[in-house]
C-alpha cells in the first residue's frame, strides 16, 4: 500500500482497485447514476389488526408439551429470564432445537434443553414448571390473514412505528413487570407495488425492529422469521416466486407479530415499533452492514482498518472496482490509492480489507465530537455506478487498564451516565426521533456523558444522535445463550461504525449466569470476527470477557476483585436505583452518593449506568402502580427534584476541563426540594452557592454555607417534631429500611424520619442483634397491624404545616453576590390551562420547527396554573388535548403519575403536579428522500400521513393545538413547522453540540 502523508482538513480517498470486467449489472436507466441504491420510506398505509383472530394463537403453531413440573433435567441451560411458565414454553416452542423448559417463576428462572437432555423427578434441582417434546412438530406458516387474497379494508390503516401493546387499557393482573398491559398476537400487511423498471434488481424490506417474534409472508409466500425484537433483519421481495412489477400488479406483504412474551422484566411492548425501509439495489451490491471503518485509530501501525462486504447475484465471475472516500467538513481533497483484484462469485459474498494511515485526523472525543463521511462505491467494468453507500464515521484512541480505568486519546477521565429503557409516555417503544434527541441534550445537561443501551441494542438513530452530541455508550446484547449468538452478531454488524460505542456487553446481571460457560467463547467469536478492536462486557459474572462490570455493588466488591484480577479492567456498570415522585418526594441524595462513589475508585472506569435517567413502562411496584420510579425524569420528560444533585455533582462540580464532562456551560443551581404544603418539620435547598438563603412566606428564615459538598442544606423550620400515633408493637408494611446511614438507636431512626418531610412513620428493631431502622409515607390505621413484639415507632398525625404559601431561595458567591434563585408557590384554586412547547425548542436542545417528514412529534406541556399564574401542585384537572388546524394528530398523553391508568392514547388525562403531557406528529411528508417513490409503491393513497412529491409541499403551515377542562380557562400553541431537511432531528443535532441556550432544567416549574 503506498502512503502519502496529508492534512486532514480535506478528503481522503481510498481508492481499491478490483479489476474491471465486462458482464457487470449495469444499473437501471432510470435510476441516477449517481444513485443505484434507493431506499424509499416503507412506513405509511399499513393495514393492522389487534389479536390473533380469526385463525391463530399466541405461539408457533402446535407446541406438544409433555407436562414434566417437578422434575430436574440433564443438559439443560439458563435462558433469558421469562416472567411466566408461559413465557419459557414459547421462547423454546419457537426454537426448533428446543426439546425441554423448564421455569422457576418466583426468581424468573428459564433453562432450555435439547433432545440430549434427560428429565427426571431424581435430578436435582427440581423445578416447579416445566415440559418436554420428542419431537419438534413444524411452525406453522398457514393463515387466513397471510393469504394475498384477504379482504383487509376493515382493519385499522395506520402508520408505523406502531406499539400496539401501550394502546392497550391498564389491567389489574400478575404481571407487574409488562406496566398491567395485556400482550397478545397481531397482523399487519401492507399493498404495494414495484417500479417495472426495478425488475432485474435486488428488492429488500429493512425492518429495524420487530417486537417480539415476526414470521413474514409475501404474495400468501411464507418467507421468513425473525425471533430477536431488538435487531434489525431484511426480507428478500425479488427472489419470491410470483412477485409483481408495474403499478397495476399489487403485492402484499404480511407480518404476523406474537408480542404475547418477551424476556424483559420490563414493559418491551409489541408490533412493528421502528421505521421500515424498501432498498433496491443491483445484483452486485454491499451487503447489509456490510461497510466497516473501524472508529478505533490503530496505535502501532497508526492506521484506520476498513472492511467493505460485497456480493453478487449476477452470473458469471465478474471483477469490480471500489472505493472510499472519507469526506473531511473543511472540504480539501487529499489522495491514497490502493489496488488488488477480486472476482466476484454468485452468492458467495467477498470482504475487502486494508488499512488507511491517519495522519493529522481530527480524534472524536466528547469535548469535540468531529465526524466525517466515507462513501463507499462499486463501479463497473464500463465506469457504471453499481452501487453506494455513506456512513458517519469519526475517530478515537481508546485504552482499558486494570491499574487506571479508561482513557480516550491519551486522556483519562471518569464514566459518569445513565442506563435506559426504552418506553416514553403516551408512545410505549414507538419513541419518535425527537423524542430520543431531547433524551439524549438532558442526560448531557445533567452532566450524563455516558448511555448504557439496558438491555438490547436500540434504534439506529439514537447512535447517530449519541455519535454528533459526544456522548459514549455501551451497547447491550438482549438475550445470553447459546441460541442467541445470531443476535450479538447482528448487534456488533449493526453498530460497529459509531465512534460513541466504545464496548460491547453480552448480558446482564444474573442472566450472565450460564451452567456450562459455552456461552461466552462463542459471543466473545461473533463480536471479535467482527470487530476485533473493541472490548467486550457484561453487567454481571460470565467468561471471555475484557471488561469487567458490576452492578449495584459496594466498595468491598471492587476492592475484592481488583486484588484477585489486578489486570482485568472495572466499571460500575449499573447502581443507584433510588425511587421518586415529582408529587411523593424522598430524599434519594444519600443513595446517590454512596452507590455511585465504587466509580471513583482509581482503578474502576467509573460509573456509567445510573439507574435510570427517565422512568420507564413496567417493573413498577404491586397495583395500582404501573411505571418505574427509579428515573430522575418521569415518563412524561418533566424532572424530578434529586435530577439537580446529579446537576449539581456532575456539571457544576466537575472541572470544566475534564474531558469526561459534556462541553455545555457551568450552570448555576438553586433548587428547593421540598414543596409547600408537604413540609412537616424542614426544607432542603441544593446550592452551586457559597452560601443559601430561604424565605418562607416573605421572610428570611436564614442564611446557611454549602462547603460546596454537593448535598443539600437543611433549614430547620422549628417546633417540636411530634409523632402522636404509636406504632409500637405492630409491624408497619410499606416501610423501606434505611441502609445509607449506621442507625442504632430509636431516637437516632426518629431524627431521620424528622427531617424527611416524605416520612410519616419510622420504626426500630434489633433482630439478632443488628438494629434496623425502616421509615416511609403510609397510613398506620391500615398498614400497621400485624403484631410484631421487638418493634417500636411513632407515625405523625395530622397534615404537614399549612401556613406556608411561598418558598424562595437565593445562592451567593463567596463575595456575597447572588448568583440564581428559585421560587415556590402555594397554589390556590386552579384557574387556567397554560400550554408551552417543550419539544421542539431551544430550552430543551431540540431546534425550533418540527420537519415535515411524516414522523416528526412535538411535546406539548400543560401547566394548571391560579389567577395568579402559579402552578397549581395539586391539581389533578383532566385535561383534553386536540388540534385545531395544521398538519398534525394526537399520538399520545400522559403525565409522569406512576398510579395513572389513562390510556395511553386517550385524547384526556388528568393533571399529575398540576402537569399534563400531550405528544402530537406531523401528518404531511415533504422532507423524506425518495418520498416520490413512495408516492409509487404504495398501492393505499389514504391514511394518515399526505406524502407530496418533490417541490410540491402546500401544507407548510404551522400547527396550533389546544389544552382545555371544563371550568378552566383554556390554553392554546403554536408549534412551528418546516419543510427543509436541515431540520430533521439529526441535523438539529449537529447544530446544537454547543446548545448554549439549554434553560429546560433551570427554568421548570413543578
Amino acid at each position: 500500500m503506498m502512503g502519502l502523508v496529508m492534512p486532514w482538513h480535506g478528503q481522503l480517498v481510498v481508492v481499491l482497485l478490483l479489476a474491471a470486467c465486462a458482464g457487470c449489472m449495469v444499473h437501471d436507466a432510470n435510476i441516477a447514476p449517481e444513485s443505484p441504491r434507493v431506499s424509499v420510506p416503507f412506513d405509511y398505509r399499513w393495514r393492522f389488526q389487534f389479536g390473533p383472530s380469526p385463525d391463530g394463537a399466541p405461539g408457533p403453531g402446535s407446541t406438544d408439551f409433555k407436562d414434566i413440573s417437578g422434575q430436574g433435567c440433564t443438559n439443560i441451560e439458563h435462558n433469558p429470564h421469562r416472567v411466566t411458565p408461559t413465557d419459557c414454553m414459547l421462547a423454546c416452542a419457537y426454537n426448533q432445537d428446543c426439546h425441554v423448559w423448564l421455569q422457576d417463576s418466583k426468581i424468573r428462572v428459564c433453562y432450555h434443553g435439547g433432545v440430549d437432555s434427560k428429565c427426571s423427578p431424581s435430578i436435582t434441582p427440581t423445578l416447579p414448571a416445566g415440559g418436554q417434546r420428542s419431537s419438534v412438530p413444524p411452525l406453522r406458516t398457514s393463515y387466513e390473514n397471510a393469504k394475498q387474497s384477504l379482504n383487509d379494508n376493515s382493519w385499522d390503516l395506520i402508520d408505523v412505528p406502531h406499539d400496539f401493546v401501550v394502546a392497550g387499557n391498564f389491567k389489574n393482573m400478575s404481571d407487574t413487570h409488562h406496566s398491567y398491559l395485556p400482550r397478545n398476537v397481531s397482523w399487519y400487511r401492507k399493498s404495494f407495488h414495484l417500479p417495472i423498471d426495478w425488475k432485474g434488481s435486488h428488492i429488500t424490506v429493512y425492518f429495524e425492529g420487530v417486537f417480539h417474534v415476526a414470521q413474514i409472508w409475501v404474495n400468501g409466500q411464507y418467507v421468513q422469521m425473525h425471533t430477536c425484537g431488538y435487531t434489525g433483519f431484511t426480507v428478500r421481495l425479488d427472489n419470491v416466486t410470483g412477485i409483481l412489477y408495474g403499478n397495476d400488479s399489487t403485492n402484499v406483504i404480511a407480518v404476523r407479530v406474537d408480542a404475547t412474551f418477551g424476556s424483559g422484566h420490563w414493559y418491551e411492548g409489541g408490533g412493528i415499533y421502528r421505521r421500515t425501509h424498501l432498498i433496491r439495489t443491483n445484483p452486485i451490491h454491499f451487503t447489509h452492514d456490510g461497510v466497516f471503518i473501524s472508529p478505533e485509530v490503530n496505535v502501532t501501525t497508526k492506521t484506520i482498518d476498513v472492511s467493505v462486504e460485497l456480493e453478487s447475484f449476477s452470473t458469471g465471475s465478474p471483477k469490480v472496482l471500489v472505493s472510499c472516500t472519507i469526506s473531511d467538513p473543511a472540504g480539501a481533497m487529499s489522495n491514497i490509492t490502493a489496488k488488488m483484484a477480486v472476482t466476484m462469485e454468485a452468492g458467495h459474498p467477498q470482504t475487502v480489507r486494508i488499512a488507511i494511515p491517519a495522519s493529522n485526523i481530527q480524534l472524536w472525543s466528547i469535548k469535540k465530537p468531529y465526524l466525517y463521511e466515507a462513501s463507499v462505491v462499486i463501479e463497473g467494468a464500463d465506469g457504471s455506478i453499481l452501487d453506494t453507500h455513506t456512513v458517519s464515521v469519526g475517530f478515537r484512541q481508546t485504552h482499558w487498564s486494570g491499574a487506571s480505568g479508561f482513557s480516550m486519546n491519551g486522556n483519562a477521565f471518569k464514566f459518569r451516565g445513565f442506563s435506559h429503557h426504552n418506553s416514553f409516555t403516551g408512545v410505549g417503544t414507538a419513541i419518535p426521533d425527537r423524542i430520543h434527541l431531547f433524551r439524549a441534550q438532558a442526560s448531557r445537561a445533567v452532566g450524563g456523558s455516558f448511555w448504557r443501551m439496558s438491555h438490547n441494542p436500540y434504534l439506529p438513530a439514537l447512535y447517530d444522535f449519541l455519535d454528533v452530541l459526544g456522548i459514549i455508550s455501551w451497547d447491550e446484547n438482549r438475550d445470553y445463550g447459546l441460541e442467541y449468538v445470531g443476535a450479538m452478531h447482528d448487534m456488533v454488524k449493526r453498530d460497529r461504525n459509531h465512534p460513541s460505542i466504545v464496548v460491547w456487553s453480552y448480558c446482564n446481571e444474573v442472566e450472565c449466569e450460564q451452567i456450562y460457560n459455552k456461552t461466552g467463547p462463542q459471543f466473545r467469536i461473533a463480536a471479535k470476527s467482527l470487530d476485533p478492536q473493541r472490548p467486550t462486557a457484561a453487567n454481571g459474572p460470565t467468561n471471555g470477557l475484557d471488561i469487567q462490570g458490576l452492578s449495584h455493588a459496594k466498595n468491598t466488591s471492587f476492592e475484592d476483585f481488583h486484588q484477585q484480577y489486578p489486570d482485568m479492567p472495572l466499571v460500575l456498570s449499573e447502581c443507584c436505583s433510588c425511587e421518586t415522585q415529582r408529587l411523593l418526594r424522598q430524599d434519594t441524595t444519600t443513595c446517590m452518593h454512596d452507590q455511585n462513589s465504587p466509580g471513583l475508585l482509581p482503578y474502576v472506569a467509573g460509573s456509567l449506568g445510573v439507574w435510570t435517567l427517565f422512568d420507564y413502562y413496567g417493573e413498577s411496584h404491586e397495583w395500582p402502580s404501573v411505571t418505574s420510579s427509579f428515573g430522575n425524569f418521569d415518563l412524561a420528560g418533566f424532572p424530578k427534584p434529586h435530577v439537580y444533585w446529579y446537576v449539581l455533582n456532575w456539571m457544576v462540580m466537575i472541572d470544566s476541563l475534564d474531558k469526561g464532562r459534556p462541553p455545555l456551560p457551568v450552570p448555576d443551581v438553586t433548587r428547593i426540594l421540598d414543596l409547600p404544603n408537604l413540609i412537616y418539620h424542614s426544607v432542603a435547598v441544593l446550592s452551586s452557592g457559597a452560601e443559601v438563603e430561604l424565605s418562607v412566606n416573605g421572610k428570611v428564615l436564614g442564611r446557611q454555607p454549602t462547603h460546596g459538598s454537593g448535598e443539600p442544606v437543611l433549614f430547620n423550620l422549628g417546633g417540636e417534631c411530634v409523632f402522636a400515633v404509636n406504632v409500637s408493637g405492630v409491624y408497619c408494611t410499606g416501610l423501606k429500611r434505611v441502609t445509607e446511614v449506621n442507625v442504632t438507636t430509636p431516637t437516632e431512626c426518629k431524627a431521620i424520619c424528622c427531617q424527611d418531610n416524605d416520612c410519616s412513620v419510622w420504626q426500630f428493631s434489633v433482630w439478632k442483634g443488628t438494629p434496623f431502622c425502616s421509615t416511609g409515607n403510609v397510613d398506620p390505621t391500615t398498614e400497621c397491624v400485624k403484631p410484631n413484639k421487638i418493634r417500636v415507632g411513632g407515625a405523625r398525625s395530622g397534615h404537614p404545616k399549612s401556613g406556608i404559601h411561598d418558598l424562595k431561595a437565593v445562592s451567593y458567591d463567596s463575595h456575597g453576590h447572588m448568583t440564581s434563585s428559585h421560587t415556590l408557590h402555594g397554589a390556590k384554586d386552579a384557574a387556567a390551562i397554560v400550554l408551552s412547547l417543550d419539544v421542539p425548542s431551544q430550552s430543551t436542545g431540540t431546534g425550533s420547527a418540527l420537519a415535515l417528514d411524516g414522523h416528526d412529534a412535538a411535546l406539548v406541556r400543560a401547566s394548571v396554573v391560579d389567577e395568579s399564574g402559579a402552578l397549581a401542585t395539586y391539581s389533578t384537572a383532566n385535561i383534553t388535548f386536540r388540534v385545531l388546524s395544521g398538519p398534525a394528530r394526537l399520538i399520545g398523553v400522559g403525565n409522569g403519575d406512576d398510579n395513572c391508568h389513562q390510556n395511553a392514547k386517550s385524547d384526556h388525562v388528568p393533571a399529575y403536579g398540576g402537569l399534563a403531557r400531550g405528544i402530537f406528529q406531523v401528518t404531511t411528508d415533504c422532507v423524506s428522500e425518495n418520498r416520490d417513490y413512495v408516492l409509487q409503491i404504495d398501492a393505499e393513497h389514504d391514511g394518515q400521513t399526505k406524502v407530496y412529491p418533490p417541490g410540491n409541499c402546500t401544507e407548510v403551515t404551522a400547527i396550533r393545538v389546544q389544552g382545555s377542562s371544563p371550568g378552566l380557562q383554556s390554553g392554546s400553541l403554536i408549534i412551528p413547522v418546516s419543510s427543509s431537511a436541515n431540520d430533521l432531528p439529526l441535523n438539529t443535532a449537529i447544530k446544537s453540540v454547543f446548545p448554549e441556550n439549554y434553560t429546560y432544567l433551570r427554568d421548570f416549574d413543578g
